[in-house]
């Protein structure tokens, strides 16, 4: 994985950290993005004994966000191989029709708008690698219109449908979209799903792995691939 340059939106999660951990064990170029500078250099320490990653800072929801993003990148990187996409929130269980408008505008802005932006505003770079990556994570049956999971399910199958088309319309680049299954795993996000937060680093560790597995030593472990 040496001279392969990949960037993690949402590093500093609780998914993220420990994916960002485990990705640095394998000599790659890593960028790291959080909306906290304190939780991206404790990150940073904490891995840079590996390789140290560059870090980049922002949040998704701000203009400016993506004005910087290519023309930041791309001054210390001249392509891109593979995103990781982390990010997202939610605010727990309602009926659809209960969210308030800036609400939904908030959301949908956060956990499909801002992928569609970053993957726009990164395609100079991904399209310079021989085989791009996009990779993020889903629920199949949160997707398919689980009750009152409102805009989280809208998001994760809009996204589904956003990637399948990615990747429809960039057959000749080899470009390759992962959707990692991931079940409610009550931390981090999905913790507003049940009111609670459990963190089992033991299963993060295997979504990680998986992740890693499926999308960067080829071992047939994906559970979705469009």
């Amino acid at each position: 994985m040496k001279n392969h340059n990949g960037i993690i939106f949402g590093s500093t999660g609780v998914l993220g950290t420990i994916l960002s951990s485990e990705l640095a064990n394998l000599d790659l170029n890593l960028i790291l993005h959080g909306r906290s500078i304190d939780k991206l250099k404790k990150l940073s320490d904490k891995i840079s004994k590996k390789k140290k990653p560059s870090l980049f800072l922002g949040y998704v929801t701000q203009k400016e966000f993506y004005e910087n993003l290519f023309k930041t990148i791309s001054k210390k990187y001249n392509k891109i191989d593979f995103i990781i996409n982390l990010i997202g929130q939610f605010n727990g269980l309602k009926p659809l029709t209960h969210l308030s408008h800036g609400e939904w505008d908030k959301f949908i802005e956060i956990n499909i708008s801002s992928y569609w932006r970053i993957l726009k505003e990164l395609e100079p770079l991904s399209r310079k690698s021989e085989n791009p990556k996009f990779i993020t994570i889903t629920n199949s049956d949160i997707a398919s219109g689980k009750a009152y999971h409102n805009i989280f399910s809208i998001c994760l199958s809009a996204r589904n449908s956003m990637l399948k088309t990615l990747k429809e319309e960039n057959k000749n680049l080899n470009f390759k979209t992962f959707l990692i299954e991931m079940k409610q795993i009550n931390t981090g996000m999905s913790s507003s799903l049940c009111g609670k937060k459990v963190i089992n680093k033991k299963e993060l560790q295997d979504i990680s792995r998986s992740i890693i597995e499926s999308c960067f030593k080829k071992i047939n472990f994906i559970k979705k691939d469009h």
